[in-house]
């Protein structure tokens, strides 16, 4: 896919543009040799061991981290949604090799960015180059954000525990504290952007006990759940506004 078929509304969409006129953007991504790559699902967007010279941010779709070992084992690292950064982290070393793989969860459209371009300020000095640059670091400081917040969901003792650290979370709608993007919230509801199988991944459990735990916590009234929507009920809620008061 072309850069010039991708819509204006969704390019200003994207965090990395937050702050940056609309008639500012494609110039800008013209400069810097951005393009657009687009996934089928289940395909590799990035191989371990492979050299990462983008800084890429997804469109659309979903893309998980992964990392393989040498028997072929497969461990669940992160998922990334549109509006996020992937492999910045190996791009900006010295030696910008991969250690992980990005799969493409399901069909998905990827703006790949030139680092040496993007960190690099050209001749003209344009504002909005820097405003970019500022908006790449803030983006990296809510990846470890989420990072540190998916530690202490898994630190939990039971899944049971992980699964309520984990939806509380997602009830915030704060991008900014590690609540997912993409997130539908209504009241004490919240329809996330991923199917079940992908959250057990998150979990790091199999998807039959996620969903043995899941039935469980319904019929012990803690929550509801339809499809990927999952309404916390009022006695949890209860619990954790007790919580904080305390």
């Amino acid at each position: 896919m072309e850069l010039a078929e991708i819509q204006d509304q969704q390019l200003m969409e994207l965090p990395l543009f937050d702050q940056i006129d609309r008639n500012d953007i494609r110039p800008m991504l013209t400069c810097l040799g951005a393009f657009v790559h687009e996934y089928r699902g289940k395909e590799y967007a990035v191989l371990d061991d492979e050299l990462m010279a983008h800084v890429c941010v997804l469109m659309s779709g979903c893309i998980f981290m992964l990392k393989e070992d040498q028997e072929g084992h497969r461990s669940f690292l992160t998922y990334i949604q549109p509006g996020e950064l992937f492999g910045e982290s190996f791009a900006l070393r010295h030696s910008p090799v991969t250690s992980v793989s990005f799969l493409a969860a399901r069909p998905s459209q990827v703006l790949c960015l030139p680092l040496a371009k993007t960190l690099h300020t050209c001749s003209n000095r344009c504002v909005f180059h820097e405003t970019l640059v500022s908006n790449l670091y803030e983006m990296l400081s809510r990846k470890n954000l989420a990072l540190m917040q998916k530690i202490d969901i898994l630190s939990r003792d039971t899944l049971r525990d992980k699964l309520l650290s984990f939806l509380r979370l997602q009830l915030t709608g704060d991008s900014k504290a590690g609540a997912s993007r993409g997130l539908s919230i209504q009241g004490s509801t919240v329809t996330l952007p991923m199917n079940k199988s992908e959250l057990a991944h998150y979990l790091n459990v199999n998807r039959t006990s996620l969903c043995r735990e899941l039935h469980a916590m319904e019929q012990d009234g803690l929550l509801l759940v339809r499809g990927d929507s999952y309404t916390l009920t009022e006695c949890v809620m209860q619990a954790q506004t007790s919580q904080i008061v305390s």
